[in-house]
């Protein structure tokens, strides 16, 4: 693999394997983190988003550089594109919960807003200080699906899915309380779920806000509105934003050049991309991988 790529694994440590659509996996955390001294280190995952639920224990989370002591009991929720790493307290209890992206697309979650899994390209870290009912629904649900799981060969039965609905069900209720403040989704949250996940996939093409709202079919308007009275930013800034945190990524997590970076994302100049990188950071490319070097030694 070469280093001007960001590593990435269908399932941590297994190499760079294609993702069945309907893969579903679950193990306990000790059984892959224990094997490399409870360090898992930084990686993504193509094609799969991932839940992990901590019942006993704490860990330092890193998602796409935002480094987080965890305390469990806890939730953390990984989008394919996210770089993410772990440093888990030893005999840290748990289970990861691995879904290809197409399995969202299964009829039998046909009741699930996926929005609510992909709309952002960075994770989400969840305590359960005052959701215990959660916690222990989920806890119940994943070690029971890891107990079917264990001795099902060939096609996921019905009665996993149903498992694994109800599962992403009260995650995806958890996820909206963090997102929202409420439980109950408006208008103007599914359209900023929806231009935020559309931004995911098109960021490279560097669209207007025009061009996303017109695909959204909204006004430029109207998507402004929502996503100042949701998130406090304008559509604009979200867009430059995925731009700088993929950027970050490459700088943080690879060693390809400014000139390879602003390639990759659709820069037509590199002055363009520097000048770019240095408005939104604060920082010239050069610093911020320095920066960052320093930082990621301390952890390891």
């Amino acid at each position: 693999m070469a280093r001007q790529d960001i590593a990435r694994f269908a399932l941590y440590g297994e190499g760079n394997a294609t993702v069945a659509p309907e893969f579903l996996h679950i193990e306990d955390i000790p059984s892959r983190s224990a094997l490399y001294d409870w360090v898992i280190a930084p990686h993504t995952h193509q094609g799969l988003f991932q839940v992990l639920m901590m019942t006993d224990g704490h860990a330092q989370v890193r998602l796409d550089g935002i480094e987080m002591n965890v305390t469990s009991p806890a939730l953390v929720c990984v989008p394919s594109s996210c770089v993410h790493a772990f440093k888990f307290g030893p005999g840290t209890q748990g289970w990861v919960v691995s879904i290809a992206n197409d399995l969202f697309r299964d009829p039998r979650l046909s009741s699930l807003d996926a929005r609510s899994f992909h709309a952002a390209s960075t994770g989400y870290v969840l305590p359960f200080g005052d959701r215990a009912e959660d916690a222990a629904r989920l806890q119940w649900l994943m070690t029971d699906i890891a107990a079917r799981m264990a001795i099902q060969h060939g096609a996921i039965p019905d009665v996993v899915i149903s498992l694994l609905a109800v599962c992403l069900g009260v995650t995806a209720g958890c996820l909206e309380t963090l997102a929202t403040g409420s439980a109950v989704a408006d208008r103007k949250v599914l359209l900023v779920r929806g231009f935020e996940a559309m931004v995911d996939q098109r960021f490279r093409d560097h669209l207007s806000v025009a061009d996303y709202a017109r695909a959204l079919s909204v006004t430029p308007v109207t998507l402004t509105r929502a996503c100042r009275a949701v998130l406090g930013r304008s559509p604009g800034d979200i867009i430059q934003d995925r731009l700088l945190l993929e950027a970050m990524r490459y700088l943080r997590h690879t060693a390809a050049s400014a000139k390879q970076i602003s390639d990759r994302l659709g820069f037509a100049d590199p002055a363009y991309f520097a000048r770019f990188f240095k408005a939104r950071s604060g920082q010239t490319t050069r610093d911020f991988r320095r920066a960052t070097s320093a930082a990621s030694a301390e952890m390891a």
